[in-house]
């Protein structure tokens, strides 16, 4: 058997204008991949326009956030004693976590950089995330979304397999943030046997390069949450 070695991973510019890692011309898996049909599955019924809106807010809250991290800049309005009642849905967020970590400082820890691409083999498999915020000894992952996905053990099996990817990726600690403009958990994030059980199925099954039918992919899904014991987050 071939031993595996970093140096034979090439990193690649994929059509997306990111950065990805090949492996024997093999791309790494990421949780977007290995999740897809969970996704699928969840958002189906959501129509198109929708989607779009909240992936565009989220891509302006991240950039905020993450200036907020590397240069302590940040909207004005923040600093402002407002009602999230009174803001639209990006400000709200903006507003309330910020403000929160003004509060609530995580420990202190060099800056490495916003959107920094991590990557390692994983039981002989090439995996690679990017990261929202990166620290020396932590990153942070940005989450916004409706507090009622609090509620949905599948939103929150598909959020912690991307922690743990980015887990074993970095071999740093984890915290998930996570903003819903009516309130913020900032949570570290544990690994747990569990959740490594379904990250081997869910790479066992892509690897396998089968086009599974809606209905396999219905009972995988519940096999996945018969495995995972959903842990809710609380929201301050």
């Amino acid at each position: 058997m071939k031993r595996l070695n970093k140096a034979d991973i090439k990193i690649l510019q994929l059509e997306t204008g990111n950065f990805w890692p090949f492996y024997n011309n093999k791309k790494a898996l990421s949780a977007s991949a290995l999740t897809k049909f969970m996704k699928e599955l969840e958002y189906k019924a959501i129509p198109e326009f929708i989607l779009k809106a909240a992936a565009e807010r989220g891509k302006a809250f991240h950039q905020i956030i993450q200036d907020y991290f590397e240069k302590k800049n940040y909207p004005s309005f923040v600093d402002k004693i407002i009602s999230n009642e009174n803001l639209n849905q990006l400000d709200s967020r903006i507003h309330e976590t910020i403000n929160f970590l003004k509060k609530n400082e995580l420990e202190p820890s060099n800056f490495v950089g916003n959107e920094q691409l991590y990557y390692t083999f994983y039981n002989g498999v090439l995996i690679a995330t990017y990261v929202d915020i990166s620290f020396e000894n932590y990153i942070v992952e940005l989450k916004t979304s409706n507090v009622k996905a609090n509620d949905n053990p599948l939103i929150l099996l598909i959020y912690e397999i991307q922690l743990c990817i980015q887990y074993l990726c970095t071999g740093k600690e984890i915290y998930l943030l996570w903003s819903t403009g009516k309130g913020i958990s900032l949570r570290k994030f544990q690994i747990s046997p569990k959740l490594l059980k379904i990250l081997d199925l869910l790479i066992f099954f892509l690897e396998k390069n089968k086009e599974y039918s809606e209905n396999m992919k219905k009972i995988i899904t519940k096999k996945m949450l018969e495995i995972y014991q959903p842990c809710k987050l609380i929201f301050k």
